[in-house]
C-alpha cells in the first residue's frame, strides 16, 4: 500500500487540473496514490483527468455528477485513502517537487507525537504575475493557543500541510459546513502536536474564483464550527477565556475583507463589525473598525475609488473580486 495519500478535489477547475496533477506526479517522493475527487464539474475537468488515470495507475478516480459539499468530498478522500499519511490539494493550486519527500522524512524524524506538519504557502497572482508568500502560524507543539492568539503572524492553509491519517478520522469535516477548509486544523490542535517547517511547498494560484472569495459564506462556516469546537471535550479549558477576543478578530478580519472587496454587503459589514465590538470592546479602536465603518457609509462609487488608492498603495496581490458563494 501507498505511504502518502494526496486527495485532490477538482471542481470547474479545467484550465489549471493537469498543471495540479503534473506537480503531484512530478513529486521527488514516489510512494503515493493521488485520489482525484470530481465534485460535478460542468467543464472538461473529468475528461482529462480519466486521460490522466489511464496513463498512470497511482491516480485513482472519483467523478461525481453533483456537486454537494466539498467537506463531503473530503471526508470520502479521508475513508478511501490507503496511505498513513494524507495531503490535500485542490484543483487551482500546486505542490513544490520537494513537498513529500521532506514532509514524510520529518514526520519519521519527529515520531509519532507529531501529526502534522506544516509550512509557508507561496501565492501567485495569475492576472499580474505578482508572486510572495503568504504570513504563516510559525510554532511547533500544540499550537491552538497560538493559533488564537490577539496577535497571529499567519494561519495554517489548507494544502502545505502533511498529515497522520488517524487524526483525519478522529475529526472528520462537518459536511454541513460546505467547506470547512482549513480550520480543520484547529480542530486538530486540540489534541494533537504540530511542527512547523520554514520551506514552502505549495503554491497558491490567486485568480478571480477561488472560493476563499466566498467571505460571507467562509466566516459563517468557521463561525459555526468554533462553536461547535467549544463544545467539544477535546477543547482545552484553559483556552476558553480567549475565545470572545479569536471571535472578535474573526468577525473584526470577515468585515475588512468584505469592505475591501468589491461587495454591496455593507450593511453585513457594519453587523460583524459591531458584534466584534460588542466581543472585545479593545476592538473599537482597531484602525480596521475606524477604517472600515466609514468605508461602509460611503456610496459604492466611492467606496471603490479608496479600494483602488489602497490596494496601489500596498501593492496588494490579491485580485479583490468578492463572490457571494461557491
Amino acid at each position: 500500500m501507498p505511504r502518502v495519500s494526496v486527495i485532490l478535489n477538482s471542481y470547474n477547475q479545467g484550465r489549471f487540473l493537469a498543471e495540479t496533477i503534473e506537480s503531484v506526479l512530478a513529486q521527488t517522493y514516489g510512494d503515493f496514490e493521488l485520489l482525484l475527487i470530481d465534485n460535478g464539474s460542468t467543464d472538461d475537468s473529468q475528461e482529462l483527468a480519466r486521460r490522466y488515470a489511464a496513463e498512470d495507475a497511482r491516480i485513482k478516480l472519483s467523478l461525481h455528477p453533483a456537486n454537494v459539499s466539498l467537506s463531503a468530498r473530503q471526508n470520502e478522500g479521508v475513508r478511501a485513502a490507503q496511505g498513513e499519511l494524507v495531503s490535500f490539494l485542490y484543483s487551482d493550486d500546486l505542490y513544490l517537487p520537494h513537498k513529500l519527500e521532506r514532509q514524510v522524512a520529518m514526520l519519521d524524524r519527529l515520531g509519532p507525537d507529531v501529526a502534522v506538519v506544516y509550512a509557508p504557502a507561496l501565492g501567485f497572482n495569475i492576472l499580474t504575475g505578482q508572486r510572495w508568500q503568504h504570513p504563516c502560524l510559525a510554532t511547533s507543539g500544540m499550537v491552538l493557543r497560538d493559533i488564537m492568539s490577539p496577535h497571529p503572524r499567519g494561519g495554517i492553509d489548507m494544502l502545505s500541510p502533511l498529515t497522520r491519517a488517524e487524526a483525519l478520522r478522529r475529526y472528520p469535516f462537518h459536511e454541513d459546513l460546505f467547506a470547512e477548509g482549513e480550520a480543520i486544523y484547529h480542530r486538530l490542535a486540540m489534541r494533537y502536536r504540530f511542527h512547523f517547517d520554514e520551506e514552502p511547498v505549495v503554491v497558491l494560484r490567486e485568480h478571480d474564483r477561488n472560493i476563499g472569495k466566498a467571505i460571507r459564506r467562509n466566516h459563517e462556516n468557521y463561525m459555526l464550527m468554533l462553536d461547535r469546537m467549544e463544545q467539544h471535550p477535546d477543547f482545552p479549558d484553559e483556552l476558553r477565556p480567549l475565545l470572545p477576543a479569536f471571535r472578535a478578530r474573526l468577525m473584526l478580519n470577515a468585515a475588512w475583507q468584505t469592505v475591501r472587496m468589491d461587495s454591496d454587503d455593507m450593511r453585513w459589514a457594519r453587523r460583524r463589525f459591531t458584534l466584534a465590538v460588542g466581543a472585545d470592546r479593545g476592538t473599537a479602536l482597531h484602525p480596521k473598525t475606524l477604517v472600515g465603518l466609514g468605508l461602509t457609509l460611503l456610496p459604492r462609487s466611492l467606496r471603490r475609488r479608496v479600494n483602488r488608492l489602497g490596494t496601489t498603495l500596498r501593492s496588494q496581490p490579491a485580485n479583490a473580486v468578492y463572490r457571494e458563494g461557491y
